[in-house]
């Protein structure tokens, strides 16, 4: 599902961007989390502390000019798949991911200290950050869409204990920010379910829409 998902999201960018003709860049790249609970021994069992980690998939962000779209579709969900087996196999998973958190950690202190206007000269020393990955006031730094691929819900919400209840249906909790858009997508009573979640002040509605659109008949296209 996550590989799918990631794949399904550029797929139908890059769709309707070679619909309109618009030069579409080589690459794009993605993040998403990784579940550190296999890893871990000492960790409270309830899902309501979770232990991420996240790492980055990167494909191709062009559709080929000629041949048969859905072997391109499943080609790129394989890589997406295997970048992601890769990363969760990784002899150094865990020491990266403390490493990783720890050093996301400074840094949000970092400018958490600088919007507020306080200089900390020791968080500053550890947690700089290099002038050139600063973005700039005229480049917009906030994510377009956020996705949130949680897998097999099956295993979590074990059916024959639910005595004399019939799970049917799950409602999902947004996460979304303030101006943002989230895609969640997961599997429930063996079925795929996909919703897509935005700010409608923060987007046209026209536009999300037809991204919705296209989301929708990629999925009846190659995956129904």
């Amino acid at each position: 599902m996550n590989a799918v998902g990631s794949f399904l999201c550029k797929f139908s960018h890059s769709h309707e961007h070679k619909r309109l003709g618009k030069v579409t860049l080589i690459c794009s790249m993605m993040y998403t989390a990784l579940n550190l609970r296999p890893y871990l021994k000492t960790l409270n069992h309830s899902y309501w502390f979770p232990a991420l980690s996240y790492f980055n998939v990167v494909l191709p962000a062009f559709l080929p000019r000629s041949g048969d779209i859905k072997s391109t579709f499943w080609l790129r969900a394989r890589s997406a798949k295997k970048q992601s087996g890769d990363t969760a196999k990784h002899p150094l998973v865990v020491a990266r991911s403390i490493e990783m958190a720890r050093e996301r950690g400074c840094r949000a202190r970092a400018w958490a200290k600088k919007d507020d206007g306080v200089v900390d000269n020791e968080t500053t020393a550890t947690a700089s950050v290099p002038e050139t990955l600063v973005p700039s006031s005229h480049v917009a730094s906030t994510a377009l869409i956020g996705l949130s691929l949680l897998g097999n819900l099956d295993g979590i919400y074990r059916h024959p204990e639910y005595l004399g209840i019939r799970l049917h249906t799950l409602t999902t909790g947004s996460r979304q920010r303030p101006g943002g858009m989230l895609l969640f997508g997961y599997t429930f009573v063996g079925k795929l379910w996909v919703s897509l979640g935005y700010d409608e002040n923060g987007f046209d509605k026209q536009v999300v829409d037809k991204y919705w659109i296209n989301v929708l008949s990629t999925i009846d296209e190659l995956l129904l």
